[in-house]
């Protein structure tokens, strides 16, 4: 068995000082963790790669997507990726999931414990705050969504997630 690699130990340092639990998957450089969040549970999986000294994170949402309503979905996720900064959803059309993806590459030997949080805070405050929408659309009425217009439905404050009052400190 390989030594890990001081990228995915500069990960696991950030789990540790950030005081979050996670599961080391064997044989990779992946660690998977669960977060409660406002409207969900979520699924994280953060992996390291060496080679090119990157780390990606990535979470996926626990909604079955029918390909009945894929193409809906598939514009949800391109307006919502429209007005992200940091990742964007995906649609596994084979395993009818969305998922979520931040990856940064860093230069070498500068890995910032404070980027590799914030990758995991914007993948999880992201999915969070997609879960709200898809999970309407997917239970919407066929007669319903003919009507939608995605765009608006997108504007509805009310499915969001509350601001945090204050930045975490442990990331200063």
């Amino acid at each position: 068995m390989t030594p890990p690699s001081p990228l995915f130990l500069a990960v696991e340092q950030t789990f540790a000082l950030m005081h979050w639990t996670a599961r080391r998957v064997p044989t990779r450089e992946v660690l998977e963790a669960d977060f409660d969040a406002h409207h969900t549970r979520i699924r994280l999986h953060v992996q390291a790669f060496p080679e090119m000294n990157a780390v990606a994170v990535g979470t996926t949402l626990g909604h079955d997507i029918p390909d009945s309503r894929s193409g809906l979905v598939s514009e949800l996720l391109m307006r919502t990726n429209l007005e992200l900064t940091i990742g964007a959803f995906e649609l596994d059309f084979d395993a009818h999931r969305v998922l979520f993806r931040a990856t940064n590459i860093f230069p070498p030997q500068a890995v910032e414990p404070q980027i590799i949080a914030s990758l995991v805070h914007s993948a999880l405050a992201e999915t969070d705050r997609l879960t709200p929408f898809l999970t309407l659309l997917l239970r919407m009425p066929p007669e319903e969504l003919g009507r939608l217009n995605l765009k608006l439905f997108l504007q509805r404050e009310d499915l969001l997630p509350p601001v945090p009052e204050s930045a975490d400190p442990s990331l200063s």
